[in-house]
């Protein structure tokens, strides 16, 4: 009985503070609304994106973006068929404690990426640290955004991140109704 009342205790005291909520007065905002939660609502609806290939062909896929368990996280579904056969989906969440947004994107390459970032001065980037030291630092940076569209560019760095080049560039367009 003891060990019951511990397990119970700890299971309470680790909600608590991983951020789960446990009761909430009328007078305590929802969790995830403060203005940073909704720094990526520009990326939110469904697109169609559009790259040009390293052989100079013009490629089309899709990006499928929703806000999900309770507008906290942000899920993307990424899909390059038919001309690239990369599929992906990331969630992303802005992190109060840390102060910044996080996002984990897999696909079906076997990738795995963990990217930490958030607005800037041009629009929004992510970028990851160096998972060994020979790899180059990584990038994803949002620009040109507007209601209907925007660029997104994936860049490497072989520099420290003093430059960046774009390795994959998609323009973004929103699509209607």
């Amino acid at each position: 009985m003891k060990f019951a009342r511990l397990i119970g205790a700890a299971l309470v005291a680790a909600a608590m503070g991983s951020g789960v909520a446990m009761a909430q007065d009328d007078a305590t905002p929802p969790p995830c609304s403060s203005d940073e939660y909704r720094q990526l609502d520009f990326w939110v609806g469904s697109w169609n994106a559009t790259w040009i290939d390293a052989d100079g062909t013009e490629m089309h896929g899709t990006n499928n973006i929703s806000r999900e368990l309770d507008s906290c996280m942000i899920l993307e579904q990424f899909d390059g068929r038919p001309g690239n056969p990369l599929i992906g989906h990331s969630i992303s969440m802005y992190v109060g404690r840390m102060g910044h947004w996080k996002q984990i994107w897999m696909d079906n390459s076997g990738g795995y990426l963990d990217f930490s970032g958030g607005p800037d001065d041009e629009g929004f980037h992510f970028t990851m640290e160096r998972p060994v030291e020979a790899a180059p630092h990584l990038r994803m940076i949002f620009r040109n955004i507007t209601e209907d569209g925007f660029d997104w560019h994936w860049q490497a760095s072989q520099d420290e991140g003093e430059t960046w080049v774009d390795q994959w560039h998609i323009m973004y367009s929103r699509v209607e109704g």
